[in-house]
């Protein structure tokens, strides 16, 4: 069994969400199974699949809260040094709150395709195929698979290749 994964392009897009929570990109790659030589044995079947896997470093899928708190009330200051004396007055405060539920990030797996294997050669082209990740915060990464199974009556074998990580 031979694979071989070519043509990979990653183009990075400004989100259309326009939050610093989601990034986007499209992505092209092309992945190509071929089976030869002279084996003892006929292949009964064989399939060759493609994807991404898409890791994000911190899952802030549970949502970020915004607030604000205040008092108002009546305050009394009394000083001592350097001339003693005392005012009475009003006050008011307010402070704004952020809060989210950071956790730990994920790495999910994307299938692009399947291909059942007809013959000795099959592929799976994706051109400009839109990957997104959403509620994720720092960087995300990329890597694209291509996996090629085949069975025979005595064996199933297996054949992966990844690409190396791609910032998006």
């Amino acid at each position: 069994m031979t694979l071989t994964k070519s043509g990979e392009t990653v183009d990075r897009v400004s989100n259309l969400a326009a939050t610093p929570f989601t990034r986007e990109g499209f992505v092209s790659v092309r992945a190509a199974a071929d089976i030869t030589g002279g084996g003892g044995a006929a292949v009964n079947s064989g399939s060759l699949s493609l994807g991404y896997q898409i890791g994000c470093q911190i899952d802030v899928s549970n949502g970020v809260s915004l607030g604000l708190t205040g008092s108002l009330g009546p305050n009394v200051n009394v000083m001592i040094a350097p001339t003693p004396g005392m005012s009475v007055g009003v006050g008011a405060t307010a402070m704004p709150s952020v809060s989210t539920t950071l956790k730990p990030g994920t790495i999910t797996t994307i299938p692009f395709g399947t291909k059942a294997l007809a013959g000795a050669h099959g592929s799976i082209t994706t051109d400009q195929v839109q990957v997104k990740i959403d509620a994720c915060l720092g960087p995300v990464s990329l890597r694209s698979y291509a996996i090629v199974n085949i069975s025979t009556n005595n064996a199933d074998n297996s054949v992966a290749v990844y690409g190396d990580p791609i910032w998006l």
